[in-house]
């Protein structure tokens, strides 16, 4: 017993001599912080979460299965909010700051003016379809369908009117806003613009791009497009005018989700999380730590940024660890 003691503290100064040596895990070195970069949230345990949202001081989720949820406390806990759902498959959420509209798989658009407690639907004008994103913005809210376009209402959701002139495309999948005004993204990789709240759309797409446009980022001077799947992100800096490539420092160029903070740009991507600080030029990956890795919603919520995927809920992380990295 002596000898095989005696051999055990040989190896154990033997590993001892080894890490001390080692330039890689010597003095110094910082072990990296695994567990605490992402911190899973609770409430929402095994759900897919399609969709995030802020209205006042509430944070909403929308999920693939199980309707809404909702948290009164900064992200840490979620509670479901889906009394009036009759399709608990949710597409796509917005807020105006007063009304909540979130879109479905099935049953179109519904909307609530009390924070989630009650829902009802919103399709008038419009019909049931399958919604795929959705945008409200100053007094209009736009609904962008899987077989019938875009439909736009100016009266907070109660009734909708067809919104495509000059859209060569039955397929939105996603839309965006800025100062330069609103982005489509459509099928092919195609983008189309309007600067009149949606009266007449003008293409402005990317060529030779592959896929469906799943995400569109507009910035001060820099819109972003993501195609899905293994398609890429470009880049543009007249109003879509001309595209380039900008996925250098991505492994995984299908972006689901984008969000902006202090000239941040953050995306969700198919496998996992990047940041960019100049403009989607070159990416940088913050994935330590993340159960999920495919991710379909992104949300800033000071000090937090916030991201939902696949079977895993909502996972969020400090905005300040990120940035001084």
């Amino acid at each position: 017993m002596m000898k095989s003691l005696l051999i055990a503290i040989i190896n154990l100064l033997d590993f001892i001599l080894f890490v001390s040596c080692d330039s890689s895990t010597g003095p110094g070195y910082r072990f990296p912080e695994i567990i605490t970069e992402w911190k899973e949230t609770k409430g929402m345990d095994s759900l897919t979460v399609t969709c995030l949202a802020k209205q006042k001081n509430y944070l909403f989720a929308g999920t693939s299965s199980d309707g809404v949820y909702w948290s009164i406390d900064g992200g840490e806990n979620w509670t479901p909010r889906r009394s009036g759902l009759i399709d608990p498959k949710i597409s796509a959420i917005a807020s105006n700051g007063k009304t909540l509209f979130v879109g479905t798989t099935t049953q179109g658009v519904f909307s609530s003016t009390d924070d989630g407690l009650t829902w009802v639907s919103a399709n008038n004008g419009m019909g049931v379809h399958r919604i795929l994103s959705l945008l409200a913005v100053d007094n209009y809210v736009f609904a962008g369908t899987y077989e019938n376009c875009i439909y736009r209402s100016t009266n907070q959701g109660l009734d909708w009117e067809w919104a495509c002139n000059g859209i060569y495309s039955s397929f939105v999948r996603s839309i965006a806003q800025g100062d330069s005004g609103i982005f489509i993204g459509v099928d092919n990789g195609g983008v189309y613009r309007s600067t009149d709240y949606g009266i007449s759309w003008n293409p402005v797409s990317i060529p030779n791009a592959r896929g469906c446009v799943a995400s569109l980022q507009i910035g001060d001077s820099t819109t972003l497009a993501s195609t899905d799947g293994f398609g890429g992100v470009y880049r543009s800096t007249n109003f879509g005018k001309t595209w380039e490539d900008a996925d250098s420092g991505m492994s995984a160029k299908g972006v689901y989700s984008f969000s902006e903070y202090e000239h941040i740009t953050f995306a969700g991507t198919f496998w996992g999380f990047y940041y960019s600080i100049n403009g989607g030029l070159n990416w940088t990956e913050a994935s330590q730590g993340l159960v999920v890795k495919t991710i379909y919603a992104t949300l800033i919520s000071d000090p937090y940024i916030f991201i939902g995927g696949s079977q895993n809920g909502v996972m969020r992380r400090s905005l300040s660890k990120i940035i001084s990295n």
